[in-house]
């Protein structure tokens, strides 16, 4: 070889593609049929055997070029990226397989080895295969400068069936290259969520060390974009979701951007530092600047635990409070249970003084009925007026001296507390003929309140929720969420403490205040809010196709998230149970093991997730995900990394706060 091809060599060796096949990359075979979506590659098991072994859904690379003692140099920079689907019959496989019939049968019958009974020319014969490859897209380069970016196509722009294609298997350094395609424009962007892992079993990758290969990403996209995280229980979903939002409690800290996050919780998982992790979400924060945690009970001696009760009493929250208690008699499906629920509380128009008497006496009615089920409390936030004739109140004044007290003229009158209203809702309901308007059920919703004060179904119902009521709760807590979110803080909100019924009801609402007040800023032309909401077990909270948009908040969420900058989050092993306008609008995709066709079916209909059915439903290893993300061109399987400590503290340096010792604080 003259200088002039050495020189030569060396130039093409250099250019991206050249060198990206030369950093170890091994020969596996060559393609011998070639088409738009599909590849047939020819393969032996020395090359296979040599190379550490050829997984399914493992990807291959096919260049064409030539081999030379300084390596693989191309004759274009490009790459056709494939994917093994799984094994093709060569054109001679009929012959092949009586060859192997009569190798097992002689062996077995003179009790020798196989290769006692072939010569080497047949044994290699015997030991070629093929691959049947899916065809992902092509890696290239605009010009032959070696500085030139890589860039990707979703497909190939030329067919070429002469058999010119050597394929690769890609080395630990370049498969790492290729679960990390693209990397963000900053390198701080960047976030190892794990390792590309193709097959439970993993012997081969571990001798080949391909289990090593790191898979990074860019963590600006679940940033304001909907995530989907599915998987059984105990495959590692929560893991994956405290990965993400610390991550993205960094990054904010990182690009000096507020970004809220909101996490609906459970099981009270999120709210705790765990023996599991050795850690927990809580340390991203000291004290209630940074982190708040919204519960039924919350520590006095931390800052960051603030009361998740609201006063029932208050007639601010008086939409939230009927809500609840609404939602919590929906088993009772007796008529005057559906009467009831029938009942509407909203105000009317403060100028109507009829709608507003009558509303006063439904009110009368509804906190009576709450003090009657045992929520405490010794007065009202509000005054509470009602109008009532002055002879009948007069008699009940007399009978029950502390309950009410006349104000003004006579026929004004002010009820003390909610034993009061109690009481004066009881006289009513048993003198109707001394308050005839009061029991008008056209415009009055007295009655209907008042009908459920004698049936254990519906009080024993209301009771159930009393664990949400505090006489000394101020404000509602969807608007402090709403606070939180303006100021980028990562609130908790533990859900453990109530029933389900409860937490939808409660999530929903929450859910609806934020986008309607992000609208507000939205129609005012006011810099939107960044915030992400993450949503555990999310097949008690999501209901598909039960609603109207305008009545759904998690579909609304995904048609308005994006115009807000509202991110969501979501978890479920019931990939059937989330809507299909929100499938549909989800960017990110990290898919664990399912147990059902019926799942995996529906989750069929996204992207190729079809290819990895069949493996999603086999491996049932903890942290095994199959992974799309915004920027990423394919799906990439990968075992999430493990939440630790080192996340965490990695987050709070970001946000300018000293290490902390998690065994420390759980302490």
């Amino acid at each position: 070889m003259g200088i002039g091809d050495e020189v030569r060599r060396n130039v093409e060796l250099k250019k991206p593609l050249t060198a990206l096949i030369s950093r170890g990359c091994l020969p596996v075979g060559g393609v011998f049929r070639l088409d738009y979506d599909s590849a047939v590659v020819l393969t032996d098991d020395f090359k296979k055997r040599e190379a550490g072994g050829v997984p399914r859904g493992g990807f291959l690379l096919a260049v064409a070029g030539e081999n030379t003692d300084s390596g693989f140099i191309l004759e274009d920079q490009e790459i056709i990226l494939l994917r093994v689907r799984g094994t093709a019959p060569l054109p001679n496989e009929s012959e092949l397989i009586q060859t192997r019939l009569a190798v097992v049968r002689d062996a077995g019958a003179s009790g020798v080895g196989f290769d006692d009974v072939t010569d080497v020319l047949t044994r290699n014969e015997l030991q070629q295969s093929a691959f049947d490859c899916e065809v992902l897209g092509t890696f290239y380069t605009e010009t032959d400068d070696r500085d030139a970016r890589i860039e990707y196509g979703a497909d190939i722009d030329n067919v070429v069936v002469s058999a010119r294609y050597q394929v690769f298997l890609p080395s630990t350094e370049v498969l790492s290259w290729l679960g990390s395609y693209p990397e963000p424009a900053e390198a701080r962007d960047s976030l190892p969520i794990g390792k590309v892992r193709f097959a439970a079993t993993r012997r081969k990758a571990l001798i080949a060390g391909t289990d090593q290969a790191e898979v990074r990403i860019d963590v600006s996209d679940f940033v304001g974009r909907k995530t989907a995280v599915f998987g059984m229980t105990r495959t590692g979903k929560s893991n994956t979701i405290k990965t993400l939002v610390t991550a993205v409690h960094r990054y904010g800290s990182e690009h000096d951007r507020a970004i809220g996050q909101l996490i609906f919780d459970p099981q009270g998982e999120y709210a705790n530092v765990n023996r599991q992790d050795g850690t927990g979400l809580r340390l991203l924060g000291d004290d209630d600047s940074g982190v708040r945690i919204y519960k039924v009970e919350p520590s006095r001696s931390d800052n960051r635990e603030k009361s998740l009760r609201i006063n029932f009493y208050d007639r601010e929250v008086l939409e939230a409070a009927w809500s609840l208690v609404s939602e919590a008699t929906a088993s009772v499906n007796t008529n005057y249970g559906k009467n009831f629920r029938s009942a509407v509380l909203a105000e009317p128009d403060t100028d109507d003084y009829s709608q507003q008497s009558r509303w006063g006496w439904a009110l009368v009615a509804f906190y009576g009925l709450l003090s009657k089920c045992g929520f405490p409390g010794d007065s009202f936030p509000q005054d509470l007026k009602v109008t009532a004739p002055a002879a009948p109140m007069n008699d009940f004044m007399t009978a029950n001296p502390n309950a009410v007290f006349q104000v003004g003229k006579a026929g004004n009158y002010r009820v003390k507390s909610p034993s009061g209203a109690c009481a004066l809702a009881e006289w009513v309901g048993e003198h109707p003929d001394d308050f005839p308007k009061w029991h008008e059920t056209e415009k009055c919703h007295f009655s209907a309140v008042y009908g459920v004060y004698k049936f254990t179904g519906v009080t024993a119902a209301i009771r159930s929720i009393r664990g949400f009521h505090g006489a000394q709760s101020a404000g509602d807590v969807s608007e402090h969420l709403w606070q939180d979110m303006l100021a980028g803080r990562l609130a908790i909100v533990d859900l453990s403490s109530g029933n389900d019924q409860v937490a939808k009801v409660m999530s929903e609402r929450i859910v609806s205040h934020l986008l309607n007040r992000a609208g507000e800023r939205f129609r005012a032309d006011d810099e939107p809010v960044n915030m992400q909401i993450i949503v555990e077990e999310a097949h008690n909270l999501f209901e598909r196709g039960g609603r109207e948009v305008a009545d759904d908040p998690w579909v609304r969420l995904s048609k308005e998230a994006a115009k807000y900058r509202m991110g969501l989050i979501y978890a479920t092993q019931e990939v059937t149970s989330v809507d299909k306008r929100i499938l549909s609008n989800t960017s990110n995709w990290l898919i664990a093991h399912l147990n059902s066709g019926h799942e995996t079916r529906e989750l069929a209909d996204y992207y190729d997730f079809k290819v990895w059915t069949p493996s999603i439903i086999r491996a049932e290893d903890v942290g095994f995900v199959r992974m799309k993300t915004y920027s990423g061109k394919y799906i990439v399987p990968v075992q999430i990394a493990k939440f630790d400590h080192s996340m965490v503290n990695s987050a709070r340096k970001a946000a300018g706060l000293a290490a902390v010792d998690a065994q420390a604080e759980s302490e």
